[in-house]
């Protein structure tokens, strides 16, 4: 299999557990606090993390080795990133032993992923068509209107789209990408009141101001890339649920509570109203969140987030990020097609992430055990034929030697050029009850 194939495979695959590390940092920040911008961009980092995994492992399988060699030395001379290289190649080990025998399946993630992506460009592609048509149909809004919404998009300093009103919308939402337009429902128009449409408006203006209809088109073609990884989906639904709360927060900020009050009315009106599936919901976030939750936090504002709180979340996004930059790493070396033996020598407990390729290997006084290969404690396993060291050795659980002797300082064979290593001996033993590995290290004879 190709290796760049194989890559994009296992990371569709690792989709489904950076979903689950992002669902968990999500969950996190609607437990620390209230306050929707924290929210909102904990959130949005937990979408971000399996399109992430996807990337780094598509972007390490298809540049050089000698390109990525020094950012995989890098990444495993941390313990955050090595112990997840060792956790993740266990559990890939176990799920996709050899990458010949997942091929098939590999095969079937990627066309799925590249027909889900075909889809859901296309239905975006059609779903526009018929929104210009619908903008184009519409008719402008009073002169009344259209005035205190340009007076409330110089409030949140953002662009001042045009209002308009039509009959075959049922909610309102924002309309287009490079020349946006807010749209309202016709019935909606007539039944409130300029002072109750304003604060609806400014809902439109403050997505508008964050960009979120360009973030909803990247997430509606992430989704179709992901269909087949339904965590994603459940990841998408709380961001857009939060980024609905902090609309609300932007266009209501100092509104007095009996305006909070006749928004929340305007909203149970647009929710009672809807009569016909909606193209692109902006105001109510159809499907995506508890309607109590968003009716809570207008008619309760939640105080900005605390500087301890947000630290917090730093750090949790950080870790997250150290944990799918080690994994994917891992996993795209797993995912890479080479001739010859590769072995993986892992200790998650202490993040030792040692990695050793050869043309082929011999295994000294080996012997065939219930039809394995089993390889007795203390005996040698022999490298020949360009031999490669990646990884991190971690004292004391790897011991390096230089042809059988104590190397000088600051010997590394993971910093070797490529073809200086002849012959490689490694033992496994135990010591004191703990598994330990001595890497004897034999120097071509011109280096």
């Amino acid at each position: 299999m190709n290796a760049l194939f194989a890559s994009a495979a296992l990371g569709l695959a690792a989709a489904w557990p950076a979903s689950g590390l992002g669902w968990v940092l999500g969950k996190a920040a609607d437990r620390l606090t209230g306050d929707p911008l924290t929210r909102v961009k904990a959130w949005n980092r937990a979408v971000a993390l399996p399109p992430t995994v996807l990337a780094l492992m598509v972007g390490v399988s298809a540049l050089p080795q000698e390109t990525t060699d020094p950012v995989y030395q890098v990444a495993m001379t941390t313990r955050a990133a090595a112990t997840a290289g060792a956790v993740v190649h266990d559990l890939s080990t176990r799920a996709l032993p050899a990458v010949n025998t997942g091929e098939m399946l590999g095969t079937v993630l990627i066309l799925g992923a590249l027909g889900g992506l075909a889809v859901a460009g296309a239905r975006q592609i059609a779903g526009r068509a018929k929104l210009e048509r619908i903008v184009r149909d519409a008719r402008p809004v009073s002169q009344e209107l259209a005035l205190a919404v340009r007076a409330a998009a110089r409030r949140l300093d953002t662009g001042r789209p045009e209002v308009k009103v039509s009959d075959v919308i049922d909610q309102p939402l924002l309309a287009g990408l490079t020349t946006p337009v807010i749209l309202l429902p016709a019935e909606l128009v007539e039944r409130l009141d300029v002072h109750r449409l304003v604060p609806i408006c400014a809902h439109e203006l403050a997505h508008l101001k964050r960009g979120d209809n360009w973030r909803l088109l990247a997430e509606h073609l992430l989704g179709g890339l992901f269909w087949m990884v339904p965590p994603f989906a459940a990841i998408r639904a709380r961001a857009a649920a939060t980024r609905e709360e902090l609309s609300d927060a932007l266009a209501l900020d100092g509104a007095s509570p009996a305006d909070r009050h006749g928004y929340a009315e305007a909203l149970i009106a647009v929710l009672r109203g809807r009569t016909a599936p909606a193209l692109h919901p902006a105001f109510t976030g159809k499907g995506r969140k508890p309607t109590a939750m968003r009716l809570r936090a207008i008619t309760h504002p939640q105080d900005p987030a605390s500087f301890t709180r947000r630290a917090l979340l730093g750090l949790a996004s950080l870790l997250a990020l150290a944990l799918i930059a080690g994994g994917s790493i891992a996993l795209a070396q797993q995912g890479e097609n080479q001739r010859g033996s590769r072995t993986i020598i892992s200790d998650n407990g202490s993040g030792q992430y040692v990695e050793i390729r050869s043309d082929m290997v011999r295994v000294s006084n080996a012997e065939i055990v219930k039809g394995r290969l089993k390889v007795p404690d203390g005996q040698v396993s022999t490298y020949h034929g360009h031999v490669q060291v990646r990884g991190r050795l971690k004292a004391p659980e790897t011991t390096v030697l230089l042809n059988g002797d104590t190397p000088p300082a600051g010997f590394d064979p993971t910093t070797l050029p490529d073809g200086a290593i002849e012959r490689l001996d490694v033992v496994n033993h135990s010591t004191g009850g703990k598994s330990r590995v001595t890497l004897n290290v034999f120097l071509k004879p011109d280096l």
